[in-house]
This record gives C-alpha cells, structure tokens and sequence, in this order.
C-alpha cells in the first residue's frame, strides 16, 4: 500500500466515518461525470432511499489528496439545511474505487430548474430561493471555507430547498496556495479574471458570484454578457422588468468590481430577511422577454447542454473558445492560460 492510501485510510479512520458496504447499493446509473469525477445515483439498501455516489478520479498522485481534502470540507458544513448531506464512504473492493456517499436531490440542479419551471415562480418563492443559498453559504463562511466554484450547476433543488454542493474547489481560509484552479467564468470575480495566477479568491469572490446567482433567480437564464466587457468595462447584467428594487440593489451591491465594497454574507442574508417588494423595477424601453426570445439557439445551447440533474461535477467539453489570454470550455471554465 502506497504511504498516501495508507495516510488517506488513516484519516478516513481517525474522522470516524460511516462506512457503507458497497454490495448494499441497487440499481447503480451515472448521471454526471466532470474534472474532479464520477457521480451515480444509486438505491441504499442500509438508509431506504436513493443515494449520490462521487468517486473522483484516480489519474495523478493527488487523488488521495482531493479526496480528502472535499471530505475535509464537507464533514465542516455537514447537516445545514442548505448545503448537500453528506453520509459516508463506500469502496468498491472489485476496483478498489472509493465513492463518497452524498444526499439524492431530486429535482435537479437550479439552472436546469429555472429553464423548467421560471413561469411558474413568483418572487415569494424566488426570495426563498435567494435565502437558501445565502444560508448555506454563511455557514461555509462562518467555518473559514471559500467555496470558488459558486453557479447554478452547484446548486441543486430538492423539495423545495436550494442545496450547495461540489465542495471539491473549496479551500480554507488559512491555505497559501494561490487560485489558479477551476471555476466558471460568467460568476468568477474580476479580480481573477484578470490576474488568474496571482489573484487569491476570498469570501468577497464568493459573494460576487452569490450578486451572479441571485441575478439569475430574477431573470431565469444564466448570464451571457460577454466575458471581456464584464472585467475590461466593468459591465453587468441588465435588470429584469418586474424584480423589486430592494433585490436589485442587494446583488448590485454583491458584484461591485472592487471586492473591499462587497457586503458580507451576513450583510446580504439580512437585507433579504427585510426586503421590502413593493417597488418593483420597470424600464419600458427595455424589453427583455424579446431579447431572450431572439437570442440564438446556439447560445442557448451554449449554456444548457451540459445540464446534469441531482450532480455536483459537470462534463467537461473538449471544444473551447479564447478570451484574450484565456482559454476555456465552451461552459465558461478556465482551462488554461495563452502567454
């Protein structure tokens, strides 16, 4: 056994985690495979109810690592009402692949969600949705944890409640190590955006990519403002006909360019427990229902193709479109830097 196995089954053991026999899960199907692995849903016959199992993938020396590292950050957040459930371990003996076993949501992930059913929201049920992700966030916050990959792919809907998941990204606080990893771009700070290599994401990153998400509840649609004008010219989203102004001005607020003006989680998940929704945001120049509606169905596709339900990793495109001096997927993620 190789001294990273050796270490990583200590830590398995020390933590004190429930081990599930693998022979218990029925009716394995892959929903999602992305960068850091595999998800299945599975039935447990030990809990009675569907199950996520992620596995990562085991092609470089740090698999060990990685694990252990979202299993780290996963047991700090655990059993919040807002943050995916996380059960236990699982080894398939046969392969010798570890799984982590992780909360079933049901109803997929929120930008598929949004596509599906937006008509039907109104903005009770939209705060709430907004609510629950600055909840589970201020917990992530409060344990010291950036999260770093913040987007409606990450968050999944299960009965009514907005999940966080995919901790695979996170990183505490007290690390040194610099950012230069993953993320979508159309929620990822600026600040990054423009010095990648250098530029260390902190909690403020996470909110502006929080000013991102609670943007999309209000229009039903992930953003597509080109990349360039967001951390050249400082542009942002347009606001949606009918949103409350008091919304409007809370993720307005969260996406300012200079992440010193940010509010904190805190700040954000009080002024959603006191907006007030009477004055309601009208342009009548503005008419966005036909901007949607006349947008290609290329760009369309760009965002919702790669759509998984009930998953916290994505498939990852081989096709890849240039940004100035980045280069990534065709779904927004930073790939690789043009020197």
């Amino acid at each position: 056994m190789s001294s990273k196995k050796a270490s990583f089954e200590s830590a398995l053991k020390n933590n004190y985690i429930r081990k599930f026999d693998y022979t218990k899960f029925e009716n394995k199907e892959r929903i999602a495979s992305g960068g850091f692995g595999t998800v299945y849903r599975a039935n447990s016959l030990i809990l009675r109810k569907l199950v996520a199992l992620k596995c990562l993938h085991e092609d470089d020396e740090s698999f060990y690592e990685k694990f252990v590292k979202e299993l780290t950050n996963i047991l700090a957040v655990n059993n919040h009402d807002n943050i995916i459930n996380f059960y236990g371990v699982s080894n398939d003996p046969s392969t010798e692949t570890y799984y982590l076993v992780l909360q079933y949501a049901k109803d997929g992930d929120l930008r598929t969600y949004l596509r599906n059913n937006f008509n039907r929201l109104d903005w009770k049920i939209k705060i709430k949705m907004a609510k629950d992700i600055t909840s589970g966030l201020y917990c992530i916050h409060e344990e010291n944890i950036v999260h770093r990959d913040l987007h409606s792919k990450n968050i999944l809907v299960h009965e009514g409640s907005l999940l966080i998941t995919d901790l695979g990204l996170s990183q505490s606080l007290d690390t040194n190590s610099n950012s230069f990893k993953g993320g979508m771009l159309a929620y990822s700070d600026p600040g990054y955006l423009r010095n990648p290599f250098i530029y260390k994401r902190s909690k403020a990153s996470d909110i502006y990519s929080l000013g991102v998400l609670l943007w999309e509840i209000s229009s039903g649609r992930p953003p597509s403002l080109e990349i360039t004008k967001i951390f050249i010219n400082g542009e942002r989203e347009r606001p949606i006909n009918g949103t409350p102004e008091d919304y409007i001005i809370i993720y307005s607020n969260a996406w300012k360019d200079d992440p010193n003006q940010r509010p904190t989680i805190k700040n954000i998940f009080d002024s959603l427990e006191n907006i007030k929704l009477e004055n309601i945001y009208n342009d009548p120049n503005d008419n966005q229902e036909a901007y949607i509606n006349n947008q290609s169905q290329a760009s369309i596709d760009a965002f919702s193709k790669d759509s998984v339900s009930q998953a916290s990793t994505n498939e990852f495109s081989k096709d890849s479109i240039s940004f100035s001096s980045f280069t990534t997927s065709n779904r927004g993620e930073v790939t690789s830097i043009s020197l």
